[in-house]
């Protein structure tokens, strides 16, 4: 007997489907993942520039308020312990009297962890947040928030964030 084979086509595929899975799986991931934004600290950082010599400034010993964080992260402010809502209210209370005159000191060890570190420039944006709100108040009646760019400008101007940090250049930054 002869058999004949018979020949089945496979069948094709129906694609038309394809890119609408893919197009709908896309957004689905889209719409599901969060993109982390980077979050920290808005600073100014001086110029690279080594050859520069830096000249040594005189400060008034009243117009200095040096804060200074331990390996152990304990605040010290002035050399005493202190607590975090007591730095505040010393900081405000501090800028607010000397305004264009004033200079904070921070120093840290380089043992220190970056949390303690971050808590203190938390506690200083505080501060200032709250020293430039009553002067908005006193000067234009409104919080500091409310003000327009050129009100926010001269509010700055008077209460400027003054901060100077103690650099170790031989020693290696924190591991906590």
């Amino acid at each position: 007997m002869n058999f004949r084979r018979r020949r089945h086509e496979v069948p094709g595929l129906n694609t038309t489907s394809t890119a609408d899975i893919s197009f709908m799986l896309l957004i689905f991931f889209l719409v599901t993942t969060s993109m982390d934004l980077e979050k920290g600290i808005v600073r100014q950082l001086p110029p690279a520039d080594n050859q520069e010599e830096q000249v040594e400034t005189d400060v008034e010993k009243g117009t200095l308020l040096s804060f200074r964080i331990t390996g152990g992260d304990s605040l010290l402010l002035d050399g005493k312990p202190v607590s975090a809502a007591e730095a505040t209210l010393r900081v405000e209370d501090f800028v607010g009297r000397l305004g264009k005159r004033h200079l904070i000191s921070i120093d840290t060890s380089p043992e220190a962890s970056y949390d303690s570190y971050f808590q203190l420039q938390n506690l200083l944006l505080r501060a200032y947040r709250r020293v430039r709100d009553r002067a908005s108040e006193r000067k234009y009646g409104r919080p500091y928030a409310e003000l327009g760019s050129a009100e926010r400008d001269s509010i700055k101007a008077d209460w400027p964030q003054r901060v100077a940090e103690a650099y170790n250049g031989t020693q290696e930054g924190g591991g906590r």
